[in-house]
């Protein structure tokens, strides 16, 4: 049998014996790999010396994985693609080399992207306060632009001065369809911009993407465009789908295990961004996200090293502080995004009750007109 397993870092000298390890049927990356999603090369057997020097007990999962280094904690900003921590990798460690040598076995051209890459899966808040375009760590600062649909509405999107740009993605002719991905929600099944032309409109803006799908069809040929389109990408990039059934919801989510195989595999540098299906009801009792939800998608993300925020819908929040506080708690790289529907009833109250519950720099607010300028000027933040 080789001595060689995959694994998504370089030359990785820690990975081989952890890798052989399945977790959740799927291969397992080494706790010092897994938070540095780098393109897949085969690692090597570390020679004893190397494997003595600086193995697994050095810098195992209690020292440099997930929890310490990973995009939750320290960030990609910090210690994630694109920094110091992600060039001072287990080769560099193994061999007795220090910062110059590592950064001398990298081109150009690589180094751009591992920066690029950086900006893909950091959190938006810290992206957009790194180029001072909001003055403080608060997600209710990052201003959005929802449905972005069309060739007018990706032009004025372009042109605008908010930070996230959302869209929804699916194939001409619909679910079934067989067609390029193109900008369209459910029930279209056409549009007049592909998300080729979507991604070259708004590729060279300082706006941060967040792609939306309703099936799984078109993801995989979305994130092929991505990965062609990557050397130009310099912003955070979240992808988006149900992946769950969610309180009052009628529609099917996405299959989680295809999607979440998908997206790791073709374009992991990104914040998964997971939510359940919903519903809302004006002549009835709406129940909230529940335990068995909210344990349920702890349970998916657990295993997954990147940046997650869970889109939960503002009308059932109220009700469902304790469960989502507890989510929240899971990890660091969690966070909330929340939004509505357009014929949803919530007031101010209640998305002030949802600052007032959790961490502001962990929330994001893609809420419609009025309350979103009534909330920006009940807690100070000018639009």
């Amino acid at each position: 049998m080789s001595n060689t397993r995959l694994c998504l870092k370089p030359n990785c000298p820690w990975a081989v014996e952890e890798a052989r390890q399945p977790l959740g049927g799927r291969r397992r990356l080494c706790s010092v790999c897994r938070p540095f999603r780098f393109l897949r090369k085969r690692c090597p057997q570390p020679s004893p010396s190397a494997a003595g020097s600086a193995g697994p007990g050095s810098a195992g999962p209690g020292s440099a994985g997930p929890g310490s280094a990973g995009p939750g904690s320290a960030g990609p900003g910090s210690a994630g693609p694109g920094s110091a921590g992600s060039s001072l990798g287990p080769r560099a460690a193994a061999d007795g080399a220090g910062p110059g040598q590592a950064m001398a076995d990298e081109t150009q051209g690589q180094l751009s992207l591992r920066a690029a890459a950086g900006a893909w899966s950091q959190e938006a808040v810290d992206h957009f306060l790194r180029l001072q375009r909001i003055r403080a760590r608060d997600g209710a600062a990052v201003r959005w632009f929802h449905a972005a649909n069309s060739k007018a509405r990706a032009a004025e999107a372009a042109r605008s001065d908010v930070h996230m740009i959302e869209a929804d993605v699916l194939l001409r002719g619909g679910q079934e369809g067989n067609g390029d991905p193109i900008m369209a929600h459910p029930p279209e099944t056409d549009s007049d911009i592909t998300l080729q032309e979507w991604l070259q409109e708004i590729v060279n803006t300082d706006k941060g993407i967040k792609l939306d799908f309703k099936s799984l069809e078109a993801v995989k040929p979305s994130l092929e465009l991505l990965q062609h389109m990557k050397q130009h990408l310099r912003q955070p990039v979240w992808i988006n789908a149900d992946i769950l059934p969610g309180p009052n919801g009628n529609n099917a989510p996405v299959d989680a295990e295809r999607f979440l195989d998908t997206v790791t595999s073709l374009f992991p540098n990104v914040t998964l961004s997971l939510g359940w299906t919903t519903g809302w009801h004006p002549d009835k009792h709406n129940k909230g996200y529940d335990w068995v939800m909210v344990t349920e998608m702890a349970q998916i993300c657990s295993t997954l090293s990147q940046p997650v925020t869970f889109p939960v819908r503002a009308a059932l929040v109220p009700q469902s502080v304790s469960e989502l506080r507890w989510l929240m708690q899971q990890s660091e790289r969690y966070s909330l995004t929340v939004w509505t529907g357009r014929e949803d009833v919530y007031s101010v109250e209640d998305l002030l009750c949802i600052r007032e519950n959790f961490s502001e720099s962990r929330v994001y607010y893609d809420i419609l007109e009025p309350q979103n300028s009534e909330f920006k000027k009940a807690i100070g933040i000018e639009e």
